[in-house]
């Protein structure tokens, strides 16, 4: 098991990074149909290709859209990680 932390620190302020989790399977074309007009103040800034997920800024109208999606498997907030372990430990 690796130890790891969240982190803000050295990070500037800012609008808040959301990463979105799609079901398997999901048609994201469907679903970003069914989300653009609940994009109130919000922006999608990237979409995993190859993952069914996608990270953006949103507003509070948007995520309660998000969370109550049958689409969306997980919203949560988008973070530095950093390990807990010294660089020097191999």
């Amino acid at each position: 098991m690796i130890d790891m932390a969240r982190t803000t620190e050295g990070n500037e302020k800012g609008p808040t990074t959301y990463i979105i989790t799609l079901k398997k399977g999901v048609d994201k074309d469907a679903h970003f149909g069914a989300l653009r007009p609940h994009l109130f103040a919000s922006e999608i800034k990237v979409v995993f290709k190859h993952l069914d997920a996608y990270s953006g800024t949103f507003s509070e109208e948007t995520l309660d859209f998000l969370r109550a999606s049958p689409d969306v498997v997980r919203v949560e907030e988008d973070a530095e990680t950093i390990s807990l372990f010294d660089k020097g430990e191999g």
